[in-house]
């Protein structure tokens, strides 16, 4: 198979697009018993006209075109081609790629865009529990870290405290000195399973969700609106590390309040951030950060200086864990930007985001699910003895237990017993409603049908005419030369042509010599090239380097205004000398000017290549003609034919 696909000449009669199709089009004409119809037949003609074709068509030629197209499918159908599993995996393959852009949440960015600008508006005070998971854990350590999970629950139930059972039991590292207190965040600061989770449950509740960490039980501690963003430059003194807090502090104290003094003097606060903040990630740039909200990883007490500022005032001397700081507040603003740079922005961040998609996927599923009409028949599924009932429905298309059962064993393996059953009906669901959307493509969408059945046709027009036409052309070589003595004529030019060899190479006599030596004694251009590559090539003094040969040899059919040398020496044309490779100064050409046309077959190969392809498929489609019945519909041709003018 090719994967090529079909050439560029075929595709104005093989590829199309998107056509409005009518329940009961008429019929335009029959290949074979096959029924065309209007619909069909004006898709393609639409479609050909659109494209920037070589030679434009009248309505007649395109029809017969249109004919031969079909009959050539109807030959490779009658060959069996489409039974092959060549042809069924390559059609396959062409199909994946067609079903891709219907199979997807095609707005899923742009859903994702619009949750993103409406929960910028708040921020949410969250605790947590974790149970570390890879993300290919096994049900069976699924279930262990959901028992741990449903423990924590019955504990916190009965009274218990969320910040003690996080410092006992949480395997989050940070749990042991914050309680797995996360504070204030925004969106976008969270894996997304946790961010969704956090957004969408109400304050005072717990919500329990799978990240790729793994499974956390939320504790969702306050909402609150947003306090929009600022703009803040800060000079910090760091704290020495070896020294307690309190001492560091004094230590320190006397640094920054004399950086404060020359402040008040009126000194440039980002002329003193560049000389004497120790922050180095931002004393270059004046002591800046690039906007911030006030749930930015930041300390607390930052934070509230950060925001409690107007902008153009700075601070007094505060100290963090880290050390001692004074900030201005350079600008404000109520939220974040979506003019066109930020949502670009925003959206690159949202691409690089595996889970934010498959949450847009699943919705997209549970769309289809709805508009399908699947139901799930609850009874039969939990009647262990009769496995043939149905236990689901979508569409028309019915299944049963056991084909859930067949699921679970294939999903999970040995391990299915340990995957609750709503998560294993849910996972079934999913993918069955996946598959039945593919294999419905053809029925739902016009388009998807029509450039399905292109490629159906197309590959399988391929293959046929590859055999028939293309192919054999080339490799017919008895055909092929029969064909150029009966239509030799056809291909003499009106200038002479030069045959032979043009030579370029350095200058040195040995090697000149030895050239003019092999070409003046041998008559046969090709021979010549011959002992080219048995004398001169194996000479290490005439060639040091075989790798790097100081010669260059071209041998073939010269039509003028094809190489300066050969048109001034041999075709004796009288135009301006170019100049010589300097490496290869030296030119010579060896050969005869043929005057009238070609004198065998290789010096037009190429042209009588195409000729005899084109002889091939016009005697192929007489052939088919007469194998396969042909019935045009006249009236109806000539309606398409009337409105196309």
């Amino acid at each position: 198979m090719n994967n090529n696909l079909i050439p560029a000449t075929l595709l104005a009669m093989t590829m199309c697009a998107t056509a409005t199709a009518k329940e009961k089009s008429p019929v335009v004409m029959t290949i074979n018993g096959q029924d065309v119809t209007r619909t069909e037949f004006e898709y393609f003609y639409n479609k050909n006209n659109e494209q920037d074709v070589a030679e434009e068509k009248t309505f007649d030629e395109y029809v017969q075109l249109f004919v031969n197209y079909k009959l050539k499918v109807q030959e490779a159908l009658s060959r069996g081609i489409d039974t092959t599993q060549a042809y069924l995996d390559e059609l396959a393959g062409y199909r994946k790629q067609l079903a891709e852009p219907y199979l997807e949440n095609k707005d899923w960015k742009k859903q994702a865009i619009a949750e993103v600008i409406a929960n910028r508006k708040y921020e949410v005070h969250a605790a947590h529990i974790l149970f570390t998971l890879d993300e290919k854990a096994t049900p069976r350590q699924v279930a262990e870290a959901q028992a741990k999970l449903d423990s924590v629950k019955m504990q916190l139930a009965n009274g218990a405290s969320f910040d003690s059972l996080a410092r006992a039991v949480s395997q989050d590292p940070s749990a042991v000195r914050n309680g797995g207190d996360l504070g204030y965040f925004s969106p976008m600061m969270m894996v997304y399973p946790f961010e969704e989770a956090a957004f969408n449950t109400p304050v005072g509740q717990y919500v329990q969700c799978r990240s790729q960490f793994g499974l956390h039980l939320l504790n969702i501690i306050d909402k609150r609106e947003s306090q929009g963003e600022v703009l803040v430059a800060h000079i910090m003194k760091m704290f020495p590390r070896n020294l307690p807090k309190q001492l560091a502090m004094q230590q320190t104290r006397q640094g920054i309040d004399s950086i404060y003094g020359r402040l008040q003097a009126g000194e440039d606060f980002a002329t003193l951030a560049k000389k004497c903040s120790e922050d180095q990630y931002t004393a270059q740039n004046g002591g800046a950060y690039p906007w911030l909200n006030s749930s930015a990883r930041f300390p607390q007490e930052w934070l509230d200086v950060a925001f409690k500022l107007k902008p153009g005032e700075y601070s007094q001397p505060f100290a963090t864990d880290f050390g001692w700081h004074i900030m201005k507040q350079l600008d404000r603003r109520a939220e974040a930007p979506t003019d066109s740079a930020a949502l670009a922005q925003l959206e690159m961040q949202i691409e690089r985001d595996p889970a934010r998609k498959a949450h847009y996927t699943k919705l997209q599923e549970n769309l289809w699910m709805a508009n399908e009409g699947l139901k799930v028949n609850e009874k039969a599924l939990a009647d262990k003895k009769n496995r043939k009932k149905v236990a689901m429905t979508i569409g028309k298309k019915k299944y049963t237990a056991q084909q859930f059962d067949d699921f679970c064993a294939a999903q999970y393996g040995e391990e299915a017993s340990f995957v609750p059953q709503a998560e294993a009906l849910d996972a079934w669901k999913r993918a069955e409603i996946n598959a039945y959307m593919d294999a419905n493509l053809e029925t739902k969408y016009e388009e998807f049908r029509n450039l399905y059945k292109e490629y159906h046709d197309g590959i399988l027009l391929f293959d046929v005419a590859s055999e028939a036409v293309w192919d054999k052309a080339s490799n017919d070589t008895l055909g092929l030369r029969k064909f150029f003595a009966d239509h030799k004529s056809k291909y003499n030019w009106d200038k002479p042509h030069f045959k032979g060899a043009f030579i370029e190479c350095a200058e040195d006599e040995l090697l000149v010599a030895a050239l003019k030596k092999i070409y003046d004694n041998c008559s046969d251009i090709q021979e010549c090239a011959n002992q080219v590559r048995a004398t001169i090539l194996t000479d290490t003094i005439l060639t040091p380097n075989p790798k790097s040969p100081r010669f260059h040899i071209v041998n073939g059919l010269y039509a003028p205004g094809d190489n300066n040398t050969v048109d001034r020496e041999r075709l004796g044309l009288d135009v301006p000398v170019k100049e010589p490779r300097a490496a290869m100064p030296i030119r010579m050409t060896y050969g005869r000017v043929l005057a009238d046309g070609p004198e065998e077959l290789e010096d037009v190969r190429g042209a009588v290549v195409t000729d005899y392809q084109d002889y091939l498929e016009e005697e192929w489609c007489k052939q088919l003609r007469a194998k396969f019945p042909v019935v045009l519909n006249q009236k109806e041709l000539d309606k398409i034919k009337q409105g196309a003018k």
